[in-house]
């Protein structure tokens, strides 16, 4: 039996927009642990890479 990915299963996940969101604070908080630096400063700046990222195309 093919069991169904998790970004499909998890009711948590199946919104996409609230998933990244939820990402970036689980990747923001880890990284608060390791570098002492506050969550919310860390957030801005992965949100700002990721919409920075948006306005890169590959030839």
């Amino acid at each position: 039996m093919k069991s169904k990915s998790l970004s499909k299963s998890n009711r948590h996940l199946l919104n996409k927009s609230k998933a990244k969101k939820l990402l970036v604070r689980s990747i923001a908080s880890s990284t608060a642990i390791e570098t002492g630096e506050p969550i919310i400063k860390i957030e801005a700046k992965l949100n700002r890479l990721r919409t920075a990222a948006k306005h890169i195309r590959l030839a």
